[in-house]
């Protein structure tokens, strides 16, 4: 059997032997879009109108590493509420993201940003001064919000749910947690990512989910009124979720499987994954396909990852972390957790029961030092595992960062 990969701006052609089970994926993409008429008719059916009437209103919306089509919401919203925008305030809930500049704030606004520009504030994790405490969280750590989600008398949020690599998902409360809170708050909860039970599609036994649950119960949660959007591989919106932060979330969750999740009940000896633009530019980037599929490998199995990586490492502060990170005990060298620490050790992790290699134009070297083995002849690589392994089975995972393989036996 043929099978063609992406990679870069050419493609990578493997031949299988028949003897060999290959089954391939792809993500979901909708025929027809939902629209202009969902989203008005979703809104008119929910009781979010008035509170978008209100003459003291706050809009949260996310910064411009999402795909949220924001500027298209602005607009359906200001059809159904005129003047909305031109008494609205809007927070740009940047997480521990840089403050947008003028360009990314254009991608985030569009054509609205020239009116509203003077109402724009962006979320600073390390002001302390824009921070209001709501208490301790489990840890016994004071937890701080944004004062201005807490200074309107109607606060509305736009975010998007897709997979989430170790949440579980994006949207719902993520625009308040890492999206609104204080920097000690995000790294607390971020570094809970260690553990593999946090993983995409998950929010039950998820520890990095359930602190988000335990943070937004510290809030008047049902205060915070939200359209949550489902969108599909190809940025298209799939469906809209009107009501409040919890209940339009958990609704949208529901749709977001059926859209990126493929229900697997075996797993394989080798998974190609091809990681599609824009997680195809760096190392740092394609972990997202390996999170999304790793339950498809067997023990003792390979995943496979096949991304040019045309910028090479991507995050230098993820690379210099790996320096000082010892592959035998997965941990820091000075035994402190580092943020941003679980992009080592969950990928150490998996090695634990597969091989994780990597098919890229980056220096062997480097893809080492961040705990990949680089994997230069696909196609050799893959006759020698056949010849050692009897029913020999390929999984092939097109779109890898954007497709979830969900192995239940």
């Amino acid at each position: 059997m043929d099978v063609e990969l992406a990679y870069g701006d050419d493609k990578i052609r493997l031949t299988l032997p028949d003897t060999v089970t290959v089954d391939e994926y792809a993500p979901v993409t909708v025929g027809e879009p939902a629209g202009r008429e969902e989203f008005l008719s979703g809104l008119n059916e929910s009781d979010i109108r008035s509170a978008l009437s209100s003459d003291d209103i706050l809009i949260v919306v996310n910064d411009a590493h999402r795909n949220t089509p924001t500027a298209l919401v602005l607009t359906w919203l200001e059809e159904v509420v005129p003047g909305l925008l031109g008494r609205a305030s809007f927070l740009v809930a940047c997480g521990t993201h840089a403050i947008p500049d003028e360009k990314q704030l254009g991608r985030i606004f569009g054509e609205h940003l020239s009116g509203i520009a003077d109402r724009i504030s962006c979320h600073d994790c390390d002001d302390g001064h824009s921070m209001k405490s709501v208490g301790s969280d489990h840890f016994g750590s004071e937890v701080r919000f944004n004062c201005m989600i807490f200074e309107y008398e109607a606060v509305f949020i736009i975010n998007s749910v897709e997979p989430h690599y170790f949440a579980g998902y994006t949207g719902g409360r993520k625009s308040l947690i890492p999206g609104l809170a204080d920097r000690a708050t995000i790294e607390r909860n971020h570094n809970m990512a260690n553990s593999l039970e946090a993983a995409p599609l998950k929010l039950d036994g998820n520890p990095v989910a359930e602190h988000q649950d335990e943070l937004l119960k510290m809030l008047d949660y049902k205060k915070f009124l939200t359209v949550q959007i489902v969108l599909d591989a190809s940025v298209k919106p799939a469906a809209f979720f009107w009501g409040n932060i919890v209940d339009a979330f958990q609704r949208a969750t529901r749709v977001a499987d059926q859209v990126f999740a493929r229900k697997i009940d075996r797993q394989y000896n080798a998974v190609l994954m091809e990681i599609a633009p824009p997680l195809d530019r760096n190392l740092y980037q394609i972990q997202k396909g390996l999170e999304n599929n790793c339950t498809a490998v067997k023990r003792g199995g390979a995943a496979v990852l096949i991304s040019a990586c045309q910028d090479g490492v991507g995050n230098l502060e993820f690379f210099n972390l790996a320096r000082q990170w010892d592959f035998d005990t997965n941990k820091s060298n000075d035994g402190k957790l580092h943020f941003g620490s679980h992009k080592l050790s969950r990928v150490i992790g998996m090695r634990r029961d597969f091989d994780v290699f990597v098919h890229s134009e980056v220096e062997d070297s480097d893809v080492r030092q961040v705990f990949y083995e680089p994997l230069d002849d696909i196609q050799a690589f893959l006759e020698k595992r056949i010849s050692e392994t009897n029913d020999f089975a390929v999984g092939v995972v097109h779109d890898a960062g954007s497709t979830v393989l969900k192995f239940e036996p």
